[in-house]
């Protein structure tokens, strides 16, 4: 079985089963709980789609058909000689919530009763940091609220999420079940909800039913709204019934095809559902604030999942979102300056700016000032400059780089590598080599601002770490001088490369050009057997490193962006990955996930890589 994600900023649905159409849970971010907040249910789907032919259900589980609407929107078939249904998962951007969409042909000689609807199996509200956790609260359904639409909350001890139910058909039907028991007077509304002890179930099925005729069709719709109660959760719903699905699949399809871009045949649906994937589970709005945050991914499936990391957010997933919305790149900026900026360069944070996990990491550190650089370079926004955490961070900067530098050699240490593991020797050239980059955007910067003297001084100290590079950190090699990894500046060395952050980059990066010997060198010894983690001569070849020793789905992005893009390519094109998603390795002789399911911002920088390499464009008026 496979998981089909699917989302808007607001809302995921990480656990869409292929097997089925199931959804076992969904999400929302939120602030309060600096985290993801999930429904779900225990041993079943939360949410499913029910069919039901002349009072009996039609059971969908292995027979299902499915495809992506412009690389996004899933939709499944079910069909046999009798009857056929289309189904889709629909999330329209903009809007708090989504929908079910069922589509019934009858396909026999006679008039058949209908029935399509959906089933809510609600057993518990979970909390992801990391690792995920049952959250202790009241879980109450509401039978009547808003519009006398039902709802489900859950209250800790006050409301702190809500789904609420609204059917395309104002004939549909409701009924409910509390641990298995319908319930005997529902229409007897219980102002406050009716609460569910421990992980009972809380059932809500909703269902329309038409009879129709030999060789026609019905068409229906179920809408699911969130807010942070009842009331915010059912007029999401009902908005969204209002506008109707018609509409909300024009704004859908045209949302997503303004963000599609083309390349080659082969790459094209890669590339988008890898840049789609990356905006709606990378990015995304707080349910109780409303605020825009960057995190490594909304799918609690990914191991690190629901938190902050200055590489994943700036480094991997921003380039892909500048590339597609520079409106919402300036939004993630602004929250990673405002929220984050205190901390810059410790390992992880919450949702808030908090640390996490501690420890340095020159990468994460150097990374605001790249991603900032390459907003200012590609939208001429330098009012973004005048933002006064923004303003503040320039300042603070090259202070706070300097405690990093060796008393008399112009390179800078770190504590864990981008891997995020710890390593041996303090000095390593890959991220000495972003801090050149850093402090080159720093200048540009600085010019922005008209402080010629700190730019001044910012280009000076890059030529001193460049050259410092060079006399410390390259050494002898099988194939020639090459970039050792790292070096405790006492004249030991070490060979080594991680996908997560890798000499590769060093051309991408313009610290280097692709003819310089050294790293000609270097690229030879990550892709030779020199290298443990090479994995040359697997069908599925990209590098890894000692964290997952598998192919790296970053390595063969890597490769894309140093020139290697015809061994690189064919990785893409038949690489399952985790059902077409990108996550942190393969396994080398399948191509199927080996480590790090649902790797969001892995995605992001996924998409960036194929278009950057195969020239993704943007579609012209009509072309899908």
């Amino acid at each position: 079985m496979a998981y089909l994600p699917t989302g808007n900023e607001t809302v995921a649905l990480p656990t869409l089963r292929s097997e089925d159409a199931g959804v076992e849970s969904i999400n929302v971010l939120h602030m309060g709980l600096n985290g993801l907040l999930s429904f779900s249910g225990i041993g079943s789907s939360f949410l499913r789609p029910v069919v039901g032919l002349n009072g009996g259900e039609q059971p969908l589980e292995g027979h299902l058909t499915w495809r992506r609407l412009a690389d996004w929107v899933p939709e499944f078939t079910f069909e046999n000689k009798d009857f056929a249904v289309v189904g889709a998962w629909v999330c329209p951007p903009g809007e708090r919530g989504f929908y079910l969409r069922l589509h019934f042909e009858n396909r026999g000689r006679e008039p058949v009763e209908a029935s399509l609807g959906f089933l809510t199996a609600w057993s518990e509200c979970l909390h992801t940091i990391n690792v995920t956790k049952r959250l202790e609260g009241g879980r109450f359904l509401i039978v009547e609220s808003w519009d006398n639409m039902p709802a489900i909350e859950f209250r800790s001890p006050a409301p702190l999420a809500a789904l609420g139910f609204y059917p395309e058909d104002s004939e549909a039907a409701f009924t409910f079940k509390i641990g298995g028991e319908p319930l005997l007077a529902p229409k007897k509304i219980h102002r406050r909800g009716y609460p569910a002890s421990g992980t009972s179930e809380v059932f809500v099925h909703g269902r329309a039913l038409k009879k129709v005729e030999a060789g026609k069709t019905w068409e229906t719709a179920f809408f699911f709204g969130l807010g942070p109660d009842e009331i915010g959760a059912v007029a999401s719903a009902r908005e969204m019934q209002r506008v109707g699905t018609q509409e909300c699949e024009r704004r859908t399809a045209h949302f997503l095809v303004s963000h599609r871009k083309l390349a080659e045949p082969l790459l094209t649906h890669t590339m988008n559902l890898s840049a789609f994937f990356n905006l709606f589970y990378a990015t995304g709005l707080t349910l109780d604030t409303g605020e825009a945050v960057a995190l490594t991914s909304r799918s609690e499936r990914y191991y690190v999942s629901g938190a902050y990391w200055d590489r994943d957010s700036l480094l991997w997933s921003f380039p892909s979102i500048l590339s597609v919305d520079p409106a919402w790149a300036a939004c993630i900026l602004e929250y990673a300056f405002k929220r984050q900026g205190r901390h810059f360069g410790l390992h992880s944070r919450y949702l808030n700016g908090t640390v996490l996990e501690p420890g340095f990491e020159l990468d994460e550190f150097c990374a605001p000032a790249i991603a900032l650089a390459g907003y200012v370079k590609e939208t001429g926004d330098t009012a973004f400059l005048r933002i006064p955490e923004v303003a503040e961070w320039l300042d603070r900067f090259p202070k706070l780089l300097e405690m990093k530098r060796h008393p008399k050699v112009a390179l800078y240490e770190t504590w864990l590598l981008p891997s995020d593991d710890p390593w041996p020797q303090r000095y390593v050239t890959y991220d000495n080599a972003l801090v050149w980059r850093a402090l080159m955007d720093l200048a540009f910067l600085y010019q922005k601002t008209k402080r010629a003297r700190e730019s001044r001084v910012a280009l000076k100290k890059a030529v001193e770490v460049r050259e410092a590079l060079y006399a410390r950190c390259v050494v002898k090699g099988k194939f020639g001088r090459q970039f050792a990894w790292s070096v405790d500046l006492e004249g030991r060395f070490l060979l080594y490369d991680e996908p997560p952050g890798s000499l590769l980059l060093l051309p991408y990066y313009g610290f280097c050009k692709q003819t310089d010997p050294i790293w000609r060198a270097t690229e030879r010894w990550i892709h030779s057997d020199e290298n443990p983690y090479s994995f040359q001569g697997k069908p599925f070849q990209a590098p890894g490193c000692a964290h997952a020793p598998h192919p790296w789905v970053l390595g063969a992005v890597n490769d894309l962006l140093s020139g290697s893009e015809k061994t690189a390519a064919p990785f893409f094109t038949g690489a399952s990955m985790d059902a077409g998603v990108p996550c942190e390795s393969v396994d080398e002789n399948t191509g199927v996930c080996a480590t790090g399911e649902a790797f969001a911002t892995c995605a992001g920088f996924v998409a960036y890589g194929l278009w950057k390499t195969f020239g993704g464009i943007k579609p012209k008026r009509g072309q899908k």
